[in-house]
């Protein structure tokens, strides 16, 4: 490969490094400007003051506000899948993945209400073109889990135990659902990381091994 080639080949990832920055920070500050005012009320003339980018930089990344508020909560379930692989990955033990995935969920209820926030809002006043598409994203997310939380208790009774792994996923899942809503709307007395040593009684029962 000649000279030029490779020069060009540079120039072109710093290019891309640029604009994939730049992308982030956008994001950024539409999340920030969605928590402050809400989908309905926030603008792009407010995203791009707060990202301090020219409101036509905005549309050459995201051609709607709509789109851009999808991408935000999009990236956020995103981030939340793979942080949860990642600390499940630690361990092969079924006692230790379920102990993981009741934490990592509450703790990222308890550290984030603004990301929360958002996504009660899509639920409570549906955005027009966008909510369909995220609710399936959603769907999607949520089997996601449920599987996870099956192979899980397979694997418990691989061991000798007698869980019923399609009606111990959805249970766990509701329970955890349940406490990040009511969280949400100001109905708990306790933050969500406080229930973490009684939700994992409630699922283990007599089988408590953690």
């Amino acid at each position: 490969m000649n000279r030029n080639s490779n020069h060009n080949s540079q120039i072109q990832g710093r290019k891309e490094r640029e604009r994939d920055l730049r992308r982030q920070e956008i994001l950024n500050a539409a999340q920030n400007v969605f928590v402050k005012e809400g989908y309905f009320n926030a603008t792009m003339a407010q995203i791009a003051s707060e990202a301090e980018f020219g409101v036509g930089t905005l549309y050459q990344f995201f051609p709607s506000k709509q789109g851009l508020f999808a991408e935000v909560i999009l990236r956020g379930v995103g981030g939340f899948m793979q942080g949860l692989k990642d600390v499940l990955a630690t361990s092969s033990l079924w006692q230790e993945q379920l102990k993981f995935f009741v934490e990592y969920k509450l703790n990222w209820v308890d550290k984030r209400p603004e990301f929360q926030r958002l996504v009660m809002e899509i639920f409570y006043a549906p955005i027009p073109d966008i909510t369909p598409q995220i609710i399936e994203k959603f769907k999607d997310f949520h089997v996601e889990n449920l599987q996870i939380l099956q192979d899980i208790f397979t694997q418990a009774n691989k061991e000798g135990y007698t869980f019923d792994p399609d009606l111990m996923s959805i249970a766990t899942m509701g329970t955890l659902n349940a406490i990040a809503s009511d969280w949400y709307i100001g109905l708990l007395k306790k933050a969500p990381i406080e229930y973490i040593p009684g939700v994992l009684n409630g699922i283990l029962g007599g089988n408590r091994d953690v």
